[in-house]
């Protein structure tokens, strides 16, 4: 028959395989289960990045679309300026020609 510490030997020694193996298979478990999370965290960022490259493109669109809508805004501006301004000018020139020919009529009128 085995004595006290022998037995006591041979249980602690079992104790500890049985410690280790359970231990050994909960560090699987965990390395097993990051790399599902890591797999998961990979797909999630390549689908937000994709996400996130496609609403870039989408403003830049955008901003193209918006510049050219401004641009032809400003030289519809452009073009109505010089109208106003041409025809302002021409208007002055207008009166300072009537203020001419009236001044014309006034010396007319007293000379006959």
């Amino acid at each position: 028959m085995l004595s006290y510490p022998v037995f006591l030997n041979i249980f602690l020694g079992l104790a500890i395989i049985l410690l280790f193996i359970f231990y050994q298979r909960k560090v699987d478990d965990f390395k097993k289960a990051r790399e599902e999370i890591e797999a998961v965290l990979e797909i999630r960022t390549k689908a937000k990045t994709r996400e996130l490259e496609e609403l870039a493109e989408s403003l830049e669109e955008k901003v193209k679309e918006r510049t050219r809508e401004l641009q032809e805004r400003v030289r519809e501006l452009e073009r109505f300026h010089k109208l106003t301004v041409g025809r302002e000018l021409k208007l002055i020139e207008l009166k300072k020609e009537l203020k001419k020919i009236k001044e014309e009529l006034e010396k007319f009128k007293q000379g006959s």
